[in-house]
């Protein structure tokens, strides 16, 4: 009985990804200039670090720069989660109620969504992260790589992706309150995520005391942890070190969208849809 109820689950999810992908892939302009977005701002950003003049304090050489703006945008795009986005607005037109009626939380619906939108951004996103990487092969230094910084990057990248889709989800449970969360996103999983996750500057060029606040923080793993494994400039106690701060704020996310979830279910009330 039990293996009937994951089998069923496991179809019911796959179908639903496969509904996703067919739907994503109508929208394929949309998805063009959403990579070109994902793509400038990486560029502008290595562009003036690598023209300002390098302290004696600062690890970062400019291969270091370079291998890292590379690696962020697709970093970036396979962390990333509409959650946020999706949720508030079935709360608001009542689709909630529909998706409320399938065999799979109404949650994991969207977090499929995310995953297709993610997985066929890449179809943008490699060709242009090769060619530049090709282009720029002399001024990259990649002799440390060996299988197991791969499959730790591997990890971390899921590790990372998790722990951004259950800030957001936890963030896009609010919109059971309030019609529109997209300022509390904003400055909760935005801006302080762009200040000390290793958006605009690389976490590890942060001034010693910042630098400890932000490896306390989730939003160091959600972009630059995994870039910072392929640099090969952490040991394995601090990569492991990382891995085991991911878990936790995964966990802990994890309870509060519990929490939530189930508090907001008993004031939800459907006025569209």
């Amino acid at each position: 009985m039990i293996s009937n109820r994951i089998s069923q689950s496991l179809n019911a999810h796959l179908a639903t990804l496969r509904a996703h992908f067919k739907i994503i892939f109508t929208y394929r302009g949309m998805m063009l200039i959403q990579a070109v977005r994902l793509i400038l701002l990486p560029l502008v950003l290595a562009a003036a670090w690598l023209s300002i003049q390098k302290t004696a304090e600062n690890p970062y050489s400019d291969a270091d720069y370079l291998l890292y703006y590379l690696l962020v945008p697709v970093i970036l795009n396979l962390t990333d989660s509409r959650l946020v986005f999706r949720f508030p607005m079935a709360v608001r037109d009542g689709s909630l109620s529909r998706e409320l009626l399938k065999p799979f939380p109404p949650l994991s619906g969207y977090a499929l969504e995310s995953i297709a939108n993610n997985l066929i951004q890449l179809i943008y996103l490699l060709p242009f992260t090769l060619l530049a990487g090709y282009a720029i092969s002399d001024r990259l230094q990649l002799g440390h790589l060996n299988l197991q910084l791969l499959l730790y990057t591997l990890l971390a990248i899921l590790l990372g992706g998790l722990v951004r889709m259950l800030i957001s989800g936890s963030i896009s449970l609010v919109g059971f309150w309030l019609e529109d969360v997209t300022t509390l996103n904003l400055i909760l999983n935005g801006g302080i995520w762009a200040l000390l996750g290793g958006m605009i500057v690389p976490v590890a060029t942060f001034p010693q005391h910042i630098r400890c606040i932000a490896e306390m923080l989730p939003y160091r793993y959600m972009l630059s942890f995994p870039i910072e494994i392929v640099t090969g400039r952490l040991s394995q106690a601090q990569i492991l070190q990382g891995f085991a701060v991911c878990l936790f704020w995964s966990l802990l996310f994890a309870l509060i969208m519990r929490f939530i979830w189930k508090r907001g279910l008993k004031v939800y009330a459907a006025y569209g849809g």
